[in-house]
C-alpha cells in the first residue's frame, strides 16, 4: 500500500475554484483501478488550505494514476488556483484494524 498526503493552499481568491477542483478530481480518481482513498479535507487552521489523502493497492496502480485524466487534469488547472506546499508519502504492508470494543458497566 501506498499513502500520500498533500497540502495545498489557494491563491488569494481562488479557496472556491480549488475546492471544485478538488471535488471534481476526488470523484473520478476514485474510480480508478487500485483506488482505496482519495480524499480532499479542508485544513482547521487555515481556510485557504486542502489536504489531499489518498491510498493505492501498488506503486503500478499509483503510477496508471499519474498517466490518468484526473491528475493530467488537476495539476493543468493547478497553477491558476493554488500551489502544492506540503507533501508526505508512505509505503507498506497495512494491516485492517478493528478497535477492541470495550465492556460498559453500568
Amino acid at each position: 500500500m501506498i499513502v500520500i498526503e498533500v497540502i495545498f493552499e489557494a491563491l488569494p481568491g481562488k479557496r472556491r475554484a480549488l475546492v471544485d477542483l478538488a471535488r471534481r478530481t476526488m470523484m473520478d480518481s476514485r474510480q480508478e483501478h487500485g483506488c482505496v482513498l482519495y480524499r480532499f479535507t479542508s485544513h482547521i487552521d487555515c481556510a485557504d488550505r486542502v489536504s489531499l489523502i489518498e491510498l493505492w493497492e501498488t506503486e503500478s496502480d499509483l503510477r496508471a494514476h499519474f498517466q490518468g485524466d484526473a491528475f493530467k487534469h488537476f495539476f493543468a488547472q493547478l497553477p491558476k488556483i493554488g500551489v502544492p506546499v506540503a507533501h508526505m508519502a508512505w509505503e507498506g504492508h497495512l494491516n485492517f484494524y478493528i478497535p477492541p470494543i470495550e465492556e460498559t458497566n453500568g
